[in-house]
């Protein structure tokens, strides 16, 4: 934002009063002093230009993305972790396509692609996708189940299982993913 430098005078006296431009000024300032007042008459206004704004430099050059892009070792792990509706392989494979079909150039395509597959994950959940109930090993019986649904280890269970109202507690805690 610009502003304007005013000057006023009396005598040797110079005062300058700097306002935002469009601010108007006074013809004459008024000082007192003791109980003296001094009148400071108006003469001149300078305009101070606002500094200027610095463009942020570009973090890294924009790139186009190579034809046999794939994330860094370990990426696709954490992307499987994070996006579990996600089949990674497929969706780095349309990035890729996606990315040399529009002459895409970006300065991070790992970033783009991590962006890529949240968005995919986010339209998965919101299509309706859940997660897969844990399946029950093999000749599990249904007192083992219960706990490990239930979040408790047998030998607790064994412990308190006449105790109504930590049956109670735990049910309606509901089952743990």
């Amino acid at each position: 934002m610009s502003r304007a430098e005013h000057t006023y005078r009396f005598g040797e006296l110079a005062v300058l009063l700097i306002v935002p431009e469009g601010v108007i000024a006074p013809r004459w300032l008024e000082v007192k002093q003791a109980d003296e007042v001094v009148r400071l008459r108006h003469e001149g206004v300078r305009n101070l230009r606002a500094p200027a704004k610095r463009k942020p430099a570009q973090a890294a050059p924009l790139r186009k993305i190579p034809e046999d892009w794939l994330p860094p070792e370990g990426e696709a792990e954490r992307a499987q972790l994070a996006a579990p509706s996600v089949n990674i392989e497929f969706e780095t494979a349309q990035f890729v396509d996606w990315a040399l079909s529009k002459g895409e150039a970006r300065a991070d395509w790992l970033a783009a692609w991590r962006g890529w597959i949240r968005r995919t994950h986010k339209q998965n959940v919101e299509k309706g996708w859940k997660p897969r109930a844990q399946s029950a090993p093999v000749g599990e019986d249904p007192r083992a189940r219960w706990c490990r649904e239930h979040g408790v280890t047998i030998e607790e269970y064994e412990a308190r299982k006449g105790d109504r109202e930590w049956l109670e507690r735990i049910k309606r805690r509901g089952v743990q993913a």
